[in-house]
């Protein structure tokens, strides 16, 4: 059965004895009723269109109309669910608001009277890694040689002690034959701000940095 009618023509070209054909348009309900309307109009009186043929011309327009209402239902759900989404996303992200939590690329480690939120890092090589601590001033307050570590993810726990506050963390990683491994660091930060963009969800952090939400492996 036909799901959707198209007219083409054609016309010569300009200047050229070349034929070519136009653009095919799809024709909605309303053009399909109105040609409709014209065949039987204009139909010879001594071979008039059949019944069976006026059933399935009519089948076909029912179908179409059907499809067209199916169509407008599915826009108007998805419509709907998006609206729906995009609110949810946006209480989802006033609720991390005043929150730590822990993003992929944030380098911060925070000691306060709750304990210490540790810093992860994950290795894709065997490797010798190195850590230096910074305070909030930027200065060096602890280096540490981790010795040789497995490739995959560790928690690092400083051996050194640490007042409360916030400290930035750095690795270094190296293989056996000296060359650098790549090093992913998993870090907390304060939210301050949350906005959805495009259907995202992205959080602000307290160093300024804007995160998505799919960063977030953990928060406190």
């Amino acid at each position: 059965m036909v799901d959707k009618l198209q007219v083409t023509g054609v016309y010569p070209a300009e200047n050229s004895g070349e034929v070519k054909a136009p653009k095919k348009q799809v024709l909605d309900k309303d053009a399909f009723l109105k040609i409709l309307i014209v065949e039987l109009t204009n139909q010879d009186p001594l071979d008039p269109m059949k019944d069976r043929d006026m059933i399935a011309q009519m089948a076909q327009l029912s179908q179409l109309e059907q499809i067209t209402q199916f169509t407008h239902s599915v826009d108007k759900f998805f419509s709907g669910f998006q609206r729906l989404m995009d609110t949810y996303k946006a209480i989802q992200g006033a609720s991390l608001v005043g929150k730590y939590v822990k993003v992929e690329g944030v380098p911060y480690m925070v000691k306060d009277e709750t304990g210490t939120s540790l810093v992860s890092y994950k290795i894709d090589a065997p490797a010798q890694v190195k850590v230096k601590i910074y305070d909030e001033s930027g200065k060096v307050v602890g280096e540490e040689d981790l010795g040789m570590q497995d490739a995959g993810m560790h928690v690092y726990t400083p051996s050194i002690e640490l007042d409360d506050g916030k400290y930035a963390v750095s690795f270094e990683a190296v293989d056996e034959n000296g060359d650098d491994v790549s090093v992913q660091t998993y870090g907390w930060d304060k939210v301050v701000e949350a906005y959805t963009e495009d259907g995202n969800l992205y959080l602000m952090l307290s160093d300024g940095k804007y995160k998505p939400v799919e960063s977030v492996v953990a928060f406190k």
